[in-house]
Formats: structure tokens, sequence, C-alpha cells
């Protein structure tokens, strides 16, 4: 097959992913640079030209992916745009009941004071979607071009320089065939490239790779499955904002939810559950089904409608899992960069504050011509002289006490991170990656190596094929599947025998299925719906064997979270 042509395209900056770090990002770029020129001009200077600007969006839609349990602590979109209330910034409700609930199988009890990690009195209630909606319509105000629609698939360099990236192909078959509507991806070449992909970016995990950006610790995750409900009236109270764990499961896996209230008697909630977990049968799923038979929740959800679902990873590994931040003719942003203060599950201003110190960064590589680690290097100095770094400073410890040993240690430990800020017994504690907890099936009790039966009321509780449903996810049938398995019969053979094929537990979305194997009677073998998926990158990260590979789908596919 000859090589196919390629249309390519120049920008001075290009971002790939359109969430609240690039968009922030390149929102503020366009406006330090007019400061910039208003000083050359008082000065005498020569000003600078303002920059050709770039957004690309794998969505079909800004807002389409974004999954966030979006509760915002405004002190960075308030350094962005002053006046962003006025500007019609999308908040739902802000919070005024900040709570920390214990919840048990049979029991709820409201903790007198809530833990400062979960204060959240004064933060802004809002739909992630709707934000980055809104900053999307303030970029194009000024001039830059957003392109939806348009997922990245590869890095493009030349020798130690990243120059831009190639959009994958659109139109092939599930055999790897062209179609009569195929169309080849382009290269979109820049200056500097932004990464702000969200948490395990494919061309982030690219760039991490191929030059060594890896932190001192690698990067840790957690599994966010979230829902929409819609309640009663009278039990919907704007300005509530709920933060609490499970009793006494707490105790065996560090675990916990969240619950607020939006417009229109909508409640939002979530359950973070760590992919760390040494029992291949962890479900993300059923614990969070499992959360709402609770008395509280079960009050709360009685007589309401199931709106939305989906699911979403989180990096947890904090400060010491950082990688470095810039190379040459790139930087990383948001949770790519590992931007989300585990300790109290917020990021989105960190992602903010990121990207605009990442635009005064290229403001400086503008303005002397050079992009080059020399100047872009500067970002991880501006970093360091930030409330973002001085903030993951004080929780930079706190998903290394989870791996600390004993409960009792931990149990120790935590409290001692908020009075040390954020040092606790020691200085550095480790983290690994989740997948390397898994234990085999033998290495477990007998009682612990089946997976759990729990029957699904379809009330309160669902199964992974009905949620889905819930996602609006969406993705061509006729495609080769974006979920690459690098070796197949390993999960007929290997992984069935020492883990009892992880995938169909820890995917929230149903798309891994061991059937039936018709060439084989008697024995099992892999189906993957990929339609089903709902971008989460769980099974990138979990697999016990890291022979899965999550991949962009066709641009434009995926879940649609427009009411999240």
């Amino acid at each position: 097959m000859s090589e196919i042509e390629r249309e390519s395209m120049e920008v001075d900056i290009l971002y790939v992913g359109a969430g609240p770090a690039n968009l922030a990002s390149a929102y503020h770029l366009m406006k330090q640079v007019d400061a910039y020129n208003e000083t050359a001009a008082a000065e005498g200077r020569e000003p600078m030209e303002p920059p050709v600007v770039l957004v690309i969006e794998k969505a079909a839609g800004i807002g389409d992916h974004q999954l966030s349990g979006a509760v915002i602590n405004p002190i960075a979109i308030r350094e962005l745009i002053p006046d962003f209330v006025e500007q019609g910034f999308p908040t739902e409700y802000v919070c005024d009941d900040a709570q920390f609930i214990f919840f048990g199988r049979k029991f709820t009890l409201k903790s007198p004071i809530c833990p400062p990690m979960f204060q959240k009195n004064g933060y802004h209630v809002a739909s992630l979607s709707n934000v980055v909606k809104w900053l999307g319509g303030q970029c194009e105000e000024l001039g830059i071009e957003i392109y939806p629609g348009f997922a990245a698939v590869q890095i493009l360099t030349e020798g130690d320089k990243i120059i831009g990236v190639r959009t994958g192909d659109m139109g092939i078959d599930k055999d790897g065939n062209h179609k009569p509507t195929f169309q080849p991806g382009m290269d979109i070449l820049a200056k500097v490239t932004v990464l702000g992909e969200g948490v395990r970016g494919s061309l982030t995990k690219q760039l991490v790779e191929q030059f060594e950006m890896d932190g001192p610790n690698p990067q840790s995750y957690k599994t966010g499955i979230k829902e929409i409900w819609r309640v009663k009236p009278e039990k919907h109270k704007p300005g509530r904002v709920i933060h609490g764990s499970l009793f006494p499961d707490a105790f065996k896996a560090f675990d916990g939810m969240w619950l607020y209230d939006m417009k229109d008697n909508l409640v939002s909630f979530g359950y973070v559950t760590e992919i760390a977990s040494e029992n291949p049968n962890n479900d993300a799923h059923l614990k969070a089904q499992k959360f709402k038979t609770t008395p509280f929740m079960r009050n709360l959800l009685e007589g309401a409608e199931l709106v939305r679902y989906g699911a979403k990873c989180v990096p947890a590994g904090g400060l010491y899992s950082q990688p470095k931040l810039y190379a040459n003719g790139a930087l990383l942003v948001g949770d790519g960069a590992s931007m989300l203060n585990i300790m109290s599950l917020a990021g989105i201003h960190m992602a903010i504050k990121t990207g605009m110190l990442a635009a005064e960064t290229i403001v400086d590589a503008l303005s002397k011509n050079d992009f080059s680690t020399v100047t872009l290097g500067g970002y991880t100095e501006r970093y360091k002289n930030s409330w973002a770094y001085e903030e993951h400073l004080r929780a930079r410890n706190w998903e290394g006490s989870v791996e600390i040993g004993p409960l009792f240690l931990m149990g120790i430990n935590m409290p001692l991170i908020l009075l040390t800020k954020g040092r606790g017994l020691i200085e550095k504690l480790k983290v690994h990656p989740p997948h390397e907890a898994m234990r085999k099936l033998w290495q477990l009790p007998a009682k612990e190596r089946k997976k759990e039966d729990f029957q699904f009321d379809g009330k309160l509780t669902f199964s992974k094929e009905h949620l889905v449903g819930f996602s609006g996810t969406a993705h061509e049938a006729d495609q080769p599947p974006h979920l690459k398995v690098a070796d197949t019969d390993i999960c007929a053979t290997l992984c069935s025998e020492e883990y009892g094929n992880p995938c169909e537990s820890f995917c929230p979305a149903a798309v891994y299925e061991m059937v039936d194997d018709t060439n084989n009677p008697g024995h099992k073998t892999l189906f993957i719906h990929h339609e089903n998926c709902v971008h989460c990158k769980t099974c990138d990260i979990a697999d016990p064997y890291q022979i899965i590979t999550w991949t962009p789908p066709q641009g434009g596919e995926g879940p649609d979270y427009t009411q999240m």
C-alpha cells in the first residue's frame, strides 16, 4: 500500500484538548500578548505579532467529554477573568453547606466538623461541560480557532524537538480497509504544542515515555463513577456539598464519595475507587451501586430518576508523581501533568492555573523566538512560585499514605500530613503503578477469589450494560477497535488462570467480555465491545500485564457528558 498523502497546516501555538487547562491557557495567552504589546508601545519597542492559535478536541462538541464533580475553587478563574460572574460563568449554586458524612450499611453519621480538605464553602457548583463551553466562547471572541472532532493520535518530532501532531484517519473499516468515506489525518505543525488531553492522555503517554519525563514516583490513579439523578423537590438542597466514606469498608480500601445539588432538582453523585487493589475482582461500578443502598442514599433517591452515567480516572499520585512539565517544543498542563489535589479531590482550579502559567511561558518564547527547553523551562519556575505548587506540596504524601502499610500507620500519617503541611511521618513516600498491587487468585483468601454475586434492582442499582445507555456514548461499529490488546492469547490462558480476567470487573462500561471460543470448545476468548467505551482509561491503567492500550477512536466519537 502506498504511503498516504496528508495535508498539513502550520500554526504558532497548538493546544491538544479543549479542557479547562488548555482553554484557560489559550485565553490567557492572547490577553498576555495584548499586555505585552501595550507595554512595548509605551516603551517604544516593537510589538509582538499576534500568534495563530488553534485548539483541537477529539469530542464532537466542546464539553462533550468533560466529566467532573465540578465544585470549583474560584481562585484561578478569578485570576483569569476577574469579572467571571458578570461575564456569565455558568455557576449553578455557590456552596454554603459543606458536609462530611460517615456512611454505614445501616447508619449515617454527619461529622460535627467538616475536615479542612473538604471545606468547600464559597466554591462554585457547575457542570464542567458548561464551564468549558463558556471558556470556549471566551476564546473564540479573541479570535482563537477551536476544531472539535479532531482526535490527535501521534506526536510529530524532529530529533528531540516536538513539531506538532497528526490527527487520526477516518473512514476505515474493522479490517483496516479504506471505506468510500476515507479521510486521511492531517499533520498540524506548531512552534509550541500544549498537551491538555486529561488523565492518561495518549499523546502525553507517548511524550513522557519517549523523552523519559517521568517523575520521582510513578503515577497512581483512581476510577470515579458519576451519576446524575433528578430527585424530588423536597429532597433538593441548593448549596449542599457532601464528601464521605463508607465504613467499615474505608478501612479496607481508601475509597470515597461526593454529592452536590445542581439546578432543576438534579444531584450529582460520585464514587471514587482505588485502582490499586490486591483483588482482581475490584469493581468501581459495583462499589458505587452498593453505596447507593446505604440509608442516606436510598432515602435521597427514592422516587428519583436517573439522568446520566459516566466514568473517568483521576491522577492521584500528586507532586512526586508529576512528570517533567516541558520538552523541546511542548508543555504539559492539567490532569496529564498530575495537576490534581487528591487530598481534597479537586483539580479544575489547578488545571486553569497551570494553563495560565504555560501561557505566560509561551509569551516569553514568542518574544525571544526560542521554543526550546531553555525558554520553556521557565514554566516549571513559574509553577514552583505559584499557589498551585504550594497546594500540591501540602498534599504531597497523601496518596503515599494509602500505601504506607498497616492501617494504623495510615491513620497516624494522614492527620500528621495536615499538621506538618504535607510531610507526615516520612518526607517522600513512594507510590506504585496501580496494576502492581493486583495479586494472583491463589494468593487471596478463598472467599475473595470469586466475583461477588450482586442483584441489581433496576430502580436504585443498575448493571453496567444498562448504565452505558445513560452515558450517551456512540462509536461507529465498523471500525478498528480503539482499544488495542497486544496479545489476546494471554487473556484466554495466563490471565484467566492467574487473575480470572479482571478486565470484566475493572471496566465500568462492560467493554471486555470473555465468551465461548467457537474454534476451541471448552475455552474462552476475549470479545471487545468497543462501542460501550466511556473513555475512562481504567483498562489502560489496571491491566496487570499492561497489554491494553487506549487510543482515540475516530474524531467526534465517545460519550456525551453535556448534562454532567
